[in-house]
């Protein structure tokens, strides 16, 4: 983890998981386990396996648990862009020293953007000249 607000790593499947429950919320184990084994090309998850994930993920505090009704039902305790975010700091630290226009340099330079990519990163860049001005002066 880094700080104390930080999410806890997550495997492969416990993402994966977690990605069901950012579309379909609030979420049986039942319902969860059907949208992974319909979407994965990976081998089919059981039951039980699904339910040790997901209680894994409440204990890690990434997923809510709501147990006054039967069947129990789940939901994302942390937002995809929130979970993003960390995720990208993480790897700006872990890969450019922390300098994430490194990381938005090479993303660019790595091949074609679509016209609506480069429009936002035109609009962006726009919003961050009369800034980074009022910064130096």
């Amino acid at each position: 983890m880094v700080g104390k607000n930080a999410v806890p790593d997550l495997g492969p499947v416990e993402f994966a998981l977690l990605r069901i429950l950012w579309k379909k919320s609030p979420a049986t184990s039942g319902e969860v386990l059907d949208e992974y084994n319909r979407r994965s090309s990976r081998k089919p998850l059981a039951y039980t396996t699904v339910m040790t994930l997901l209680t894994r993920l409440v204990e890690k505090g990434v997923v809510r648990v709501d147990r006054d009704r039967q069947p129990f039902r789940f939901s994302p305790h942390i937002g995809r862009e929130a979970l993003l975010k960390q995720r990208v700091r993480e790897f700006v630290d872990v890969f450019f020293d922390g300098r994430a226009a490194d990381l938005a340099v090479r993303l660019v330079e790595e091949g074609p953007l679509p016209d609506d990519a480069v429009e936002r990163l035109d609009e962006i860049l726009r919003e961050q000249k009369p800034r980074r001005k009022k910064e130096r002066a």
